[in-house]
């Protein structure tokens, strides 16, 4: 996970920009700090902006006015959208989705504070947060689960918003970018996202260094790219001076997912357990790296959920990979579609007055509210099949996926369920090749939400 060596780009350039994941870029730009500047400097010499509200004049005078105690001197813009325009929203809406789904709330909300920007919405004292969102074109062309999850984001996020870099003062960088630097005097900007049409972009691009950084995922998009993530574990061992045989690194890569920041945890929780030992076996990562089992778990739930067939399949696969045996990963989609059986049913019963197709999270939670105070014995949060004590966002989900699916198809998996069951337990492909079984139950289910959309909508109406 060590970011590249930077020597080799340096040449001249004293303007940088790097933008795509916040996590690389963090490393590349601690990386280019320590190779910038002396230790000592670092301390008086380095200033780092806010990049959604600063003052060009403290910029301008780091970067032009000779340090008390002389050596380089370096300004860092961090998340800027100066280099932005409403095209980037897109990118950067997917951003606060990531953080969210990865419980970073602070990375969910700067992603938000950037997106206002963006798109030059003023948040006010009292103006809640579907109401500046719904002003953003782009959130209606969303994925209905992502919509959700940065409604629910927004809601936590504080209103309080100062504004962003004004067009006076995109001139004023513009014009000290053009000036270029003193050539002890250096400028990094990070950001989110980019639009490559923009001017100060062209410009960053023509007199500086613009590089993307974004890590590679394999097709399923569920997991790193294998040769990727054995590249950044053995660049990040090798500063530690370990070595890690090539089984331990299988082990790892299959108990995985991708999220960077938790791999870097989990690599430094192996590096502390080896010790002085320089060398790393699978033994030391099944003691210590941990399996990421919720996101395979919530992967295959949402791929349920979206009926898409190839990330169904991706999703079980991933899920075999870090469970004990293929019985749990069954008995987790039997657990899913349970839940799904309970909210259709509650989709004629508790909801039947108020849900509409197309009811969106905001317009439900009251309802919800409204229902268990008119049904106080339906709430049990101990009992997992007894919906209405879940969380709101969690009912709702299954309530919206429960609408597109006819009883008669939801009896037909449960048996197909309770025949995979059987099969794995009792029969020689299920000793063997148990991975099969569920394949096939797996496009049994994909098959049949497909064929029951437009019928179930029906039922509905």
């Amino acid at each position: 996970m060590k970011a590249k060596s930077t020597s080799k780009f340096l040449k001249d350039e004293n303007l940088f920009l790097f933008h795509g994941d916040e996590f690389l870029i963090k490393q590349k730009v601690s990386n280019l700090i320590e190779h910038l500047l002396e230790p000592e400097c670092r301390t008086t010499n380095l200033q780092v902006f806010d990049g959604s509200n600063f003052d060009i004049g403290d910029l301008v005078s780091h970067l032009l006015n000779n340090p008390l105690f002389g050596g380089n001197r370096l300004a860092l813009v961090e998340q800027t959208t100066i280099f932005s325009g409403q095209g980037s929203i897109p990118k950067v809406l997917s951003r606060v989705v990531e953080a969210w789904k990865a419980s970073d709330s602070k990375t969910a909300f700067r992603n938000l504070k950037q997106i206002m920007g963006l798109s030059g919405v003023k948040s006010e004292p009292g103006v809640s947060s579907e109401n500046w969102l719904n002003e953003i074109d782009e959130i209606s062309k969303l994925d209905p689960l992502d919509r959700d999850i940065i409604f629910q984001a927004a809601r936590a996020f504080s209103t309080e918003f100062s504004g962003s870099v004004k067009s006076g003062d995109e001139n004023a960088i513009a014009e000290l970018i053009q000036n270029r630097l003193p050539s002890d005097a250096y400028l990094i900007f990070t950001a989110s996202a980019v639009d490559k049409r923009n001017r100060l972009f062209k410009l960053a691009e023509e007199l500086g260094l613009v590089e993307e950084l974004k890590p590679r995922f394999d097709r399923s998009y569920i997991k790193l790219d294998r040769t990727y993530f054995q590249q950044i574990v053995r660049e990040f061992l090798l500063d530690y001076k370990k070595i890690i045989s090539q089984e331990a690194l299988d082990l790892a890569f299959a108990r995985s997912g991708k999220d960077l920041r938790r791999i870097r945890s989990e690599l430094e929780k192996l590096v502390n357990f080896v010790g002085n030992r320089n060398d790393i076996n699978a033994h030391d990562v099944q003691q210590i790296f941990s399996d990421f089992h919720e996101a395979a778990f919530f992967d295959l739930n949402r791929a349920i959920r979206d009926s898409d067939s190839t990330k169904l399949m991706a999703a079980l696969h991933e899920n075999l990979k870090v469970v004990d045996h293929p019985l749990q990963t069954l008995a987790a989609l039997a657990s899913e579609f349970r839940k799904i059986i309970v909210a259709r049913e509650l989709l004629f019963t508790n909801f039947q007055s108020t849900w509409k197709p197309g009811l969106t999270f905001e317009e439900f939670a009251p309802i919800a509210n409204r229902v268990r105070l008119q049904n106080p014995s339906v709430k049990n949060a101990k009992n997992k099949l007894d919906l209405m004590g879940q969380k709101d966002f969690s009912l709702f989900q299954l309530l919206k996926t429960a609408q597109f699916f006819t009883l008669e198809r939801l009896t037909k998996i449960m048996e197909a369920i309770l025949q995979a069951d059987i099969q794995i337990k009792s029969s020689k492909l299920g000793s063997y090749s148990p991975e099969i079984i569920l394949e096939n139950l797996v496009l049994i289910i994909s098959d049949s939400k497909n064929k029951d959309t437009k019928k179930a909508a029906l039922v509905l109406d």
